[in-house]
């Protein structure tokens, strides 16, 4: 059996130009990181992601009050599951829909489209569900 902790006293700063977002690898594919690299991985990101023989990594997000992510986009769909709190997404870039999510709510941001999310006065907690 593998169990992995993902609460937010584990979170580790988003590299990059994310101000105040945290995040907690939960479940990467096996083949992704090289055996020889999974003790360094662990110690960094605080334990063990569980290892799939699956193109899927799962993520839990943790966005600090005015919190922000760089706008990107991926090349693959990633289902965005709020827990807990309040911010704003927008998808499609600067002149895209812009809409307030709160705990319960799902988004899936398309491949190949630009989206960001940021937090007002309230933190935001997350799972980011990616396919490969």
């Amino acid at each position: 059996m593998q169990i992995r902790r993902f609460s937010s006293d584990l979170k580790t700063k988003v590299p990059g130009g994310h101000p105040g977002l945290y995040a907690v690898p939960i479940q990467i594919p096996n083949s992704q990181m090289p055996p020889e690299k999974l003790a360094d991985f662990a110690q960094r990101v605080n334990g063990m992601p569980l290892l799939l023989d699956a193109d899927l990594h799962v993520v839990a997000m943790y966005f600090d009050p005015h919190a922000s992510m760089d706008e990107h986009q991926a090349d693959h769909p990633i289902l965005f599951l709020v827990i807990s709190g309040q911010g704003t997404l927008r998808l499609g870039g600067p002149a895209g829909e812009t809409h307030v999510v709160q705990a319960g709510d799902a988004v899936l941001w398309p491949a190949f489209v630009d989206h960001t999310v940021w937090t007002d006065d309230e933190p935001l907690h997350a799972i980011a569900i990616e396919t490969a």
